[in-house]
């Protein structure tokens, strides 16, 4: 095995640099896992615009790869061993309180805080904090990790969807609560919105509408051939003429706001639902709406739901679908990237670098040169 790992490690606002660490120790209690693919999440966008707190980090976390090492207390408690193929979880929690023992470790009081041990700085676990480090060819697994096992048919690019197709299951399906027979629509076909889809379809939603932006042309066009029965650029088209169009007026029973949960998505969505429908918003900073038409949920017996992470069981679904081969997963996996690319990657991610990207992972064994 190598005696030096490479990573991109952000070192400031928009900026990361590829590095050569020293290969950690591995305990009995934890595991080192060989890194074959890294998506890149919106969240990625952010944090790699903002200055540092805590110094230079990994960013990564969707994160797909095989065992190289494992302490023999870890192997017993993880039922792995040297070569298994696994997708982390984002999250790290305790393992006991009352969040973890029911499948939502990203609840846990005790998600993300540091190792009990001292961690020397500048080394491998040091510079992967909790929930990320998969932009590097390794990864130290801490006796807190949680993982998912990889179906044998889904390859690594692919297979790194795992965590925003488990939210998108999570969010339509269990927040959400589609069901068969009925009309969904989802605002913003991203890698969430496009999980949202897929969770639809296995639902049993007689029709799904996606829509999106006119830069999102190639993000319907792969919501089309996910099985959308409609999609909508609503830079082109009115969204709420177009859906009561397609609906005969009598509008959607879900709405999922995988976009920029505001005034121009909240709004129509609240209009286009159906009595007794429900408006499901992610977790995203975004300034208080000006006005919000409280009248409209007892009138219309609406409900607005939260939706923030996942339970792990969602992620197992959402990685046993996609290796059913019933979607075409390898349209939404759309391109990779090697390390020193990790800056254009993520910037494609957010619309403004490779044309047509939906979801981009780095491949830490590509050249960086």
């Amino acid at each position: 095995m190598a005696e030096q790992v490479l990573a991109a490690v952000k070192t400031g606002p928009r900026t990361a640099e590829v590095r050569e660490i020293p290969m950690p120790d591995v305990p009995p209690d934890a595991a080192l896992l060989r890194v074959t693919a890294a998506g890149v999440c919106g969240h990625d966008i952010a944090t790699f615009d903002q200055p540092l707190v805590d110094g230079p980090f990994i960013l990564g976390h969707e994160n797909v790869g095989v065992i190289a090492r494992i302490g023999s207390v870890a192997a017993r408690r993880w039922d792995l061993k040297e070569g298994d193929r696994i997708a982390l979880e984002g999250y790290q929690g305790c393992g006991q309180c009352e969040s973890c023992r029911t499948g939502y470790v990203g609840f846990c009081p005790r998600e993300g805080d540091p190792d009990a041990v001292s961690i020397s700085p500048g080394t491998l676990p040091a510079l992967q904090p909790s929930r990320n480090g998969g932009f590097s060819q390794y990864m130290y697994l801490r006796p807190t990790t949680r993982f998912h096992r990889v179906p044998d048919k889904l390859p690594d690019q692919q297979a790194a969807l795992a965590i925003p197709f488990g939210n998108g299951w999570e969010w339509a399906y269990e927040v959400g609560g589609v069901r068969p027979g009925m009309t969904v629509l989802i605002q913003g076909p991203g890698q969430q919105g496009l999980g949202c889809l897929m969770a639809s379809k296995e639902a049993g939603a007689d029709c799904i509408i996606v829509s999106g932006l006119s830069r999102d042309a190639r993000r319907l066009e792969v919501a089309r051939h996910m099985g959308a029965d409609y999609t909508i650029d609503v830079e082109a088209e009115d969204l709420r003429e177009r859906v009561r169009e397609i609906t005969g007026g009598r509008g959607v029973d879900v709405a999922l706001d995988m976009a920029v949960a505001g005034e121009a998505t909240i709004l129509p969505a609240l209009d286009l639902l159906r009595p007794r429908g429900a408006l499901v918003l992610v977790g995203a900073e975004q300034p208080p709406l000006a006005s919000f038409p409280m009248g409209a949920l007892p009138r219309k017996g609406l409900s607005v739901r939260g939706a923030n992470g996942h339970k792990l069981l969602s992620v197992d679904m959402a990685l046993q679908v996609m290796a059913s081969g019933r979607y075409p997963i390898h349209e939404v996996s759309s391109h990779s990237f090697s390390l020193n690319q990790v800056g254009w990657a993520i910037r494609s991610t957010a619309g403004e670098g490779e044309p047509g990207a939906v979801h981009v992972s780095i491949d830490p064994w590509a050249a960086t040169e």
